[in-house]
């Protein structure tokens, strides 16, 4: 007997995701469809006070979520048999894991899928970890992790002078390479820098909001793993004076999307890059995607997720409401359905990603 395809998808989704690596090999039909679902139904990844959950988000006419413990069994990111508070950055469904606080001098790459997790060790004190990517230039995908400190110099005039010293950690050879980042345009050391907690991977690269004080103009920032080096992408077509720091994302999985939050208001508006991003963002376009209200608390940085396929124009956004309850909006068209998470949610701890059966390098 023949089962629809969306009966099979409602199996497979409840299968553990070990096991769906042993269904992929039963057929092409099979493989197939797996591949489509974790494209599908977007994962936010949530840290509470003690646990990690992976949270399946199904936009169907009535949109329910899903709700799955993740075991953690890294010694290193846990405190007292407890998950510690992390920052995670996914790229290509790995997950690149930072602690929040302490000394940091360990992160961790992850699958949670696939339960596979490495380890990276940096030993200089007061280093930053930037975030995960590769070097879109070659045929294999080459991972790299990057990282930066800042040194001080005494130059002849007796002067001192400040810079970035980039460090670069790659998975072949597992070698760090340092580069004295001496050239960067001047909008780096301005305003907001390297910030982790919102950073975005997309096609090998490191993209973040930046702020330039002098001119009250939001930035993306960008780190080429293929060059090395840090420059401007683009300069988002917004200032400072009616949004608070807009928040950055990846929209199908080739382009770019920004939450932009109005002062004072529970209006949003999102924007995305009308084509794929490629090369620099000299000739980028910006369009307006939607623009909603939701009531929700202005000191929480909420993560999101937006669709234009299935569902047509979709926005999935975890935050907390008025009341300060972690909760999940599903806004599609003009309905809007708010889905109480049912569990406290540490506000930096939380993102979405899509799942994927790449294997952690």
């Amino acid at each position: 007997m023949k089962l629809p395809c969306e009966l099979m998808e409602e199996i497979l989704y409840r299968v553990p995701p070990l096991s769906l690596i042993r269904c992929k090999t039963v057929c092409k039909q099979w493989s197939t469809l797996l591949n489509h679902l974790v494209l599908l139904r977007p994962q936010l990844l949530i840290w509470t006070s003690s646990k990690i959950y992976s949270v399946g988000i199904n936009l169907k006419d009535d949109p329910k979520i899903d709700i799955r413990e993740l075991p953690v069994d890294i010694p290193y990111l846990k405190n007292n048999n407890n998950p510690i508070p992390l920052n995670f950055l996914p790229c290509d469904g790995l997950l690149f894991c930072v602690p929040r606080w302490g000394n940091i001098k360990r992160v961790a790459v992850w699958n949670p899928w696939l339960r596979q997790t490495r380890l990276i060790e940096h030993r200089q004190n007061c280093f930053q970890f930037g975030g995960i990517g590769y070097d879109n230039g070659r045929p294999e995908k080459g991972y790299k992790v990057f990282g930066y400190c800042f040194l001080d110099r005494k130059l002849n005039n007796g002067k001192v002078q400040v810079y970035r010293k980039l460090a670069i950690y790659t998975f072949e050879t597992n070698e760090w390479k340092y580069i004295d980042a001496m050239n960067e345009d001047e909008t780096s050391q301005i305003g907001i820098g390297i910030s982790f907690d919102k950073n975005v991977s997309l096609n090998g690269n490191l993209y973040w909001i930046a702020y330039n004080v002098k001119t009250g103009d939001y930035l993306i920032r960008c780190f080429d793993f293929s060059k090395e080096t840090i420059k401007l992408f683009c300069v988002l077509p917004w200032k400072d004076d009616s949004c608070d720091v807009p928040i950055l994302s990846a929209y199908k999985r080739d382009r770019f999307s920004v939450l932009k939050q109005f002062n004072d208001t529970n209006k949003i508006e999102i924007w995305v890059t009308e084509n794929k991003i490629s090369g620099d963002g000299a000739n980028v376009v910006w369009m307006k995607f939607m623009t909603v209200s939701i009531p929700f608390d202005k000191d929480f940085c909420p993560s999101y997720f937006i669709d234009n396929n299935t569902y047509g124009k979709s926005l999935v956004m975890c935050c907390m409401d008025e009341d300060q309850n972690a909760c999940i909006y599903v806004v599609k068209g003009n309905a809007s359905t708010k889905i109480p998470i049912g569990f406290d949610v540490y506000e930096a701890c939380q993102c979405f990603y899509v799942p994927s059966f790449i294997p952690v390098p």
